[in-house]
C-alpha cells in the first residue's frame, strides 16, 4: 500500500470521526483511512487510538499503523499491551444501579435500559457492544439479575 505525503482533504472530519468515543466502527473506519496518508494529523491520531482506545480491535489496528510508520512516543516504540477495557465489574453495577434507580425498574425493560446506558455512558456501551457482540442483551439481563437488592 502507497502512503500519500499529504493530509487528505477531509482530514477534519477523519479526525473527528477517529475522536467519536460512542462508535467504535467509525473509528475504525477513519483509521483506515488516515492510515493512507502521512501527514502530522494522522500520525497523531494514529498515536493517540494506539494508546488510549478502549476498544482493542482499533487499538491493535492503530498499533499496527503506528508500527507501519515506525512511529514513537517519547522516543521509545509504541507497545500494544495487553487487552483493558478500561471498566471493573463497580463501575457496570454503579452504572446499572443507576439505571435501575432513575427508571424505577422492578423487573428488567431491556429496551428502555440499553436506551438509557448509551444516554448516560455512551463510550460504555460502545466499548461493551464490541466486547459481548451479539450476547450482549444476554450480558445486560445476567448483569442486571445479579445487581444487590435494596
Amino acid at each position: 500500500m502507497t502512503t500519500i505525503m499529504e493530509a487528505p482533504d477531509n482530514i477534519g472530519e477523519l479526525v473527528q470521526n477517529a475522536g467519536c468515543k460512542y462508535d467504535w466502527k467509525a473509528r475504525l473506519s477513519a483509521l483506515e483511512e488516515l492510515r493512507k496518508y502521512d501527514c502530522q494529523q494522522s500520525r497523531d491520531v494514529i498515536i493517540r487510538l494506539a494508546l488510549h482506545d478502549k476498544v482493542y480491535k482499533v487499538k491493535e489496528e492503530a498499533f499496527r499503523a503506528a508500527q507501519a510508520f515506525g512511529l514513537e512516543k517519547n522516543g521509545r516504540p509504541i507497545n500494544l499491551g495487553r487487552k483493558d477495557i478500561g471498566y471493573k465489574s463497580k463501575d457496570f453495577t454503579k452504572l446499572f444501579l443507576k439505571v435501575k434507580r432513575d427508571k424505577k425498574m422492578d423487573e428488567l425493560d431491556l429496551a428502555l435500559f440499553k436506551e438509557t446506558f448509551k444516554i448516560l455512558n455512551p463510550e460504555m456501551y460502545d466499548v461493551m457492544s464490541f466486547e459481548k457482540g451479539s450476547k450482549l442483551d444476554n450480558w445486560i439481563i445476567s448483569s442486571y439479575k445479579s445487581l444487590p437488592k435494596d
